[in-house]
């Protein structure tokens, strides 16, 4: 079968990895000091970070219309499933449902699914290949939805960031608690919970809780050796690094992707910043 996958901006990928998922992006804007910029070039993402960084103002994002996740649609796909950010932090779910209604109506004999991730970054990430994976498989339309919505239910995803602030200040967490993790001047982790986000763990300072972090991953994972850990870092390659390091340490993961943050996740994450995806059991056929 001949299926088209395409997911938002917010997916981290690499160019790379995004040729080997044969996966479409559809940009967030990003709005900094009232200037937008169009999250569809990772070449500029360093440029940006630096623009980011001297903000007066606080940066906006603006998610895909429908008209554009509609314009990526292939015609002579069998079927097109789509990956989106959480619907609870976004409106790019319902533009990309929208967009599919309307792609439906007009092509009746087309099948499309939209994915709400309910996680960002690297859960994003975690679902492109989970969902590349059962494509390669040849396996029904219907059958891959069923097995990716099972697998998005159980996935889980983690992050520690530098600072909260453009978290808060857009209201994905809510600025009382906001404002209390700012005060005790503490790291904490945050987790993804049915698609918000949600206090996990606080400790003072990073690398304590990148160790808090790794060692909590034992309450979660099965001891199979084949999950993949997919890893997002913000300009910060070098904890990705000794996050990886710790983890190879503890458990026995099949795999251990790192992927830089895009645009739109560098917006949120700020310098520095790490998210991390896994699933707790559930193989992931790999191509050898």
């Amino acid at each position: 079968m001949n299926y088209q996958l395409v997911g938002d901006s917010a997916i981290d990928l690499t160019d790379d990895y995004q040729n080997q998922l044969k996966i479409t992006t559809i940009p967030f804007t990003i709005q900094v000091d009232g200037q937008d910029y169009i999250d569809n070039d990772r070449s500029k993402i360093p440029a940006l970070r630096q623009t980011m960084n001297e903000a007066k103002e606080v940066i906006k994002t603006a998610c895909p219309s429908p008209y554009e996740y509609s314009q990526a649609f292939d015609e002579e796909a069998d079927g097109i499933f789509i990956i989106t950010i959480s619907s609870k932090l976004s409106g790019s779910y319902n533009s990309a449902q929208l967009a599919a209604k309307d792609f439906m109506e007009k092509h009746p004999n087309k099948k499309v699914y939209v994915f709400d991730s309910k996680s960002a970054s690297a859960g994003q990430t975690n679902l492109g290949f989970y969902l590349a994976d059962l494509i390669n498989q040849d396996l029904g339309f219907d059958e891959i939805v069923e097995k990716t919505e099972a697998y998005i239910q159980d996935m889980k995803t983690f992050f520690i960031l530098e600072n909260l602030h453009v978290l808060v200040r857009n209201g994905r967490i809510k600025k009382s608690a906001g404002l209390i993790l700012k005060t005790l001047k503490i790291k904490p982790i945050m987790q993804g919970v049915d698609g918000e986000i949600e206090l996990f763990e606080i400790n003072r300072g990073f690398k304590k809780a990148l160790d808090k972090l790794a060692k909590a991953l034992g309450r979660f994972i099965e001891y199979s050796g084949d999950q993949i850990l997919y890893i997002s870092h913000s300009n910060g390659k070098q904890k990705a690094e000794r996050f990886k390091e710790k983890i190879e340490a503890l458990y026995n993961f099949k795999k251990i992707v790192i992927v830089p943050t895009g645009g739109l996740s560098s917006a949120y994450a700020d310098d520095g910043g790490i998210v991390i995806s896994f699933h707790p059991g559930a193989p992931l056929k790999e191509e050898s």
